[in-house]
C-alpha cells in the first residue's frame, strides 16, 4: 500500500476515535505497523497479514481505551504479554512522556520490542523477559504500577490474579476481549474481588472492521494477598473460583 494511503488510514483511525495527534505520531504508528509487517515474515506478533488489518484492527483496538479513559502522563504503565507491543506501543506514541514496562515471556519477542522502539525514537520504555506469576511476587514489580494493560488470551479469572498484584491501590487494570468480554466480566466477579479489585465499568465497542469488542477497567481496592500471584503454571491449570 502507497505510504500515502497508509498515512490516510491513521488519520481516519484518529479522527474515529476523537484523539488529538501531531505529525510524529502518525509517521511514528505507520512506521510500527510496517515493522510489525517485517517481523510477521520471522515469528508470529499478531494475527494480521495486511497493513489495513494491521491499522484498522489492531491500532484501533490497542488505542481505543484512550478515547474513554485518560492516562496520567506522570503514571507508570505495564503491558503484560505484550507480545509485538500492542497495546503498549501505540499508546507510548500517543502519550510519549508516559514510563512502560513492556513484559513477554518470549525472549524473541522482546528483542523486536527493543529494536522496534528504537526505531521509532521511543524512550522510558523498560522489558522484562519473565513469566507474570514470577513478576507479580516480585517486590520491584509488585504493586507499583498505575495501569496494566492486557490484551492476552486467557481466562478473566487468570488475568486478575496476573494483572491485579502489580498494581498500586486505585490503579487500574485495562483488559481487552472480545464479544464474550462482558460475560467474561462478571463470570470473575469473585476471583477479581479475591485478588483486591472490583470491576469499575465495562465497554463494549466495535471496530472500523466490524468485529465486536470489549473494554473492562477493573480497579485496585485494596492489597492483594500474598499468595497471589501463585506458582508458575498454576494460575492457568487452576484458575481462582468466580
Amino acid at each position: 500500500m502507497p505510504q500515502k494511503a497508509s498515512l490516510t488510514l491513521i488519520d481516519q483511525l484518529t479522527s474515529r476515535l476523537d484523539l488529538q495527534i501531531d505529525g510524529l505520531a502518525k509517521k511514528r504508528l505507520l512506521m510500527y505497523a510496517q515493522l510489525l509487517m517485517q517481523g510477521l515474515q520471522k515469528q508470529r506478533l499478531t494475527g494480521e497479514r495486511t497493513i489495513e488489518g494491521l491499522i484498522n484492527k489492531q491500532l484501533y483496538d490497542s488505542l481505543y481505551p484512550l478515547k474513554l479513559i485518560r492516562l496520567e502522563e506522570t503514571g507508570r504503565v505495564f503491558d503484560l504479554g505484550s507480545g509485538g507491543g500492542l497495546p503498549g506501543i501505540p499508546i507510548k506514541i500517543y502519550i510519549p512522556r508516559i514510563p512502560i514496562t513492556l513484559a513477554d515471556a518470549n525472549k524473541r519477542k522482546i528483542v523486536f520490542l527493543q529494536n522496534t522502539a528504537e526505531q521509532l525514537g521511543l524512550n522510558r520504555i523498560y522489558y522484562i523477559n519473565e513469566r507474570a506469576e514470577t513478576i507479580g511476587q516480585d517486590p520491584e514489580h509488585r504493586e507499583r504500577y498505575d495501569y496494566v494493560l492486557c490484551r492476552a488470551v486467557a481466562q478473566t479469572a487468570v488475568l486478575a490474579e496476573f494483572t491485579l498484584p502489580l498494581l498500586k491501590l486505585g490503579g487500574q487494570a485495562l483488559i481487552y476481549k472480545g464479544p464474550r468480554g462482558v460475560k467474561e466480566a462478571k463470570e470473575a466477579d469473585c476471583a477479581i474481588k479475591l485478588c483486591g479489585g472490583h470491576i469499575e465499568k465495562v465497554y463494549e465497542y466495535t471496530l472500523i472492521t466490524g468485529e465486536k469488542r470489549s473494554l473492562y477497567v477493573i480497579k485496585k481496592a485494596g492489597s492483594t494477598p500474598s499468595q497471589y500471584p501463585r506458582a508458575v503454571g498454576k494460575p492457568g491449570r487452576k484458575p481462582l473460583p468466580g
